[in-house]
């Protein structure tokens, strides 16, 4: 992968290096941010009772720009010089927001939408410790955050980690409903990646090598808990992560941020979700409303490639996509999700309102073409 060795310790066991890591960065004081449980599984109960370790778990999945404020708050008042963020992808997003974000709402605000000026150069290091398989966020340099109904990203050096540590072994207490989510956002995390506008020779490389990481489990619906595929699916998270940071995501990305706050969906299933619909429509709208300037044969590759690692034509890959779903305990229609038919504008308005991710699809998104491509999966 592309990620700097030296950035990212990886391995089963890695995670007990992990005192030693964050002592050799000499702090005073450290911020933690987890859940308590989460700390305690990850085999840091300890760090609960030191006088030299905070703890912020005020934070609920898919972060709130109030609990990410109110963290930052306590890291003006604690003063550490490291943050160390360990759990799910919620949590080492907040740990990046609340390193990084200034604590006054409407400062931070105004860096969420382009203007960096204002952001906290306060906390020297931050080390990310993931304990599930599929955001990537250890190895991204930007976060979401949502303030209401609206999703926000800071995207900035700043949200990148100094130092990660991704243990496979860490993923083992994993819910199945947590794991089989964050296995299909790191499925689509690849396949976006692949035929993303901003895609590069070694982003795609990435994005195959996790993609074919992510075959082999995903097609088994990850009933195979064993040692191997728990490194497996997190290599394939690592390289999917590596992608997405040069690429960023596409459309599925932003219409499943919807989904996921108005309609409680997991943030991994609803790009899944949303990813049946727009494969099916970059495949029949590239050659007449193709945005990138590569041109539809280099679209048409990017499907090819993805088809090929299943086994399958460019056209059966939606279903399979479904059926992947369905083995996993999820309905692949959206109308078993909450979704009504009336919602429909609103959610295509939402989701092309996710301006950097909708735009970096490789096809155009026109309103009554999405509109009779989700009326496929409703």
């Amino acid at each position: 992968m592309t990620v700097d060795p030296r950035q990212v310790q990886f391995g089963a066991g890695a995670a007990k290096g992990l005192r030693a890591l964050v002592d050799g960065f000499g702090p005073e004081r450290v911020l933690v941010v987890a859940t308590e449980s989460g700390l305690t599984r990850a085999g840091f109960s300890d760090w609960l009772d030191s006088s030299r370790h905070r703890l912020f778990s005020g934070f609920r999945p898919n972060p709130d720009l109030d609990d990410v404020l109110a963290g930052c708050v306590l890291r003006d008042s604690w003063r550490p010089t490291v943050v160390v963020g360990v759990g799910g992808g919620s949590a080492m997003d907040t740990a990046k927001l609340v390193r990084a974000l200034p604590t006054d709402r409407g400062a931070a605000l105004r860096c969420l939408t382009g203007t960096p000026d204002g952001l906290s150069t306060a906390v020297d290091t931050l080390v990310l410790v993931p304990t599930t398989s599929g955001t990537g966020s250890e190895v991204t340099r930007f976060a979401t955050v949502f303030d209401g109904d609206r999703k926000y990203s800071l995207d900035h050096p700043l949200a990148a980690a100094t130092r990660s540590v991704v243990d496979p072994e860490l993923t083992a207490g994993c819910p199945p409903a947590v794991a089989t989510s964050c296995a299909m956002d790191a499925l689509c995390h690849s396949v976006e990646s692949l035929w993303a506008r901003r895609s590069t020779d070694g982003s795609r490389a990435d994005a195959l090598r996790a993609l074919d990481g992510l075959v082999g489990p995903l097609g088994n619906g990850l009933r195979d808990a064993s040692p191997q595929v728990r490194e497996q699916l997190a290599r394939a998270a690592l390289d999917a992560g590596a992608a997405i940071n040069v690429t960023r995501t596409t459309a599925a990305h932003a219409f499943a941020y919807q989904l996921t706050r108005q309609y409680g969906v997991p943030h991994g299933v609803a790009c899944l979700l949303n990813l049946q619909w727009l494969w099916a429509y970059n495949a029949e709208h590239m050659a007449s409303h193709c945005e990138d300037v590569r041109g539809p044969a280099h679209v048409r590759g990017q499907l090819e490639a993805v088809a090929v690692a299943w086994g399958l034509a460019v056209a059966d890959v939606p279903a399979h996509f479904a059926g992947l779903l369905s083995d996993m305990g999820w309905s692949p229609r959206l109308s078993e999700h909450g979704v009504r038919e009336s919602d429909l504008a609103a959610y295509i308005e939402a989701g092309k309102g996710s301006t950097a991710r909708a735009v970096n699809n490789p096809v155009g998104l026109v309103g009554p073409l999405v509109l009779q491509a989700l009326h496929e999966i409703y």
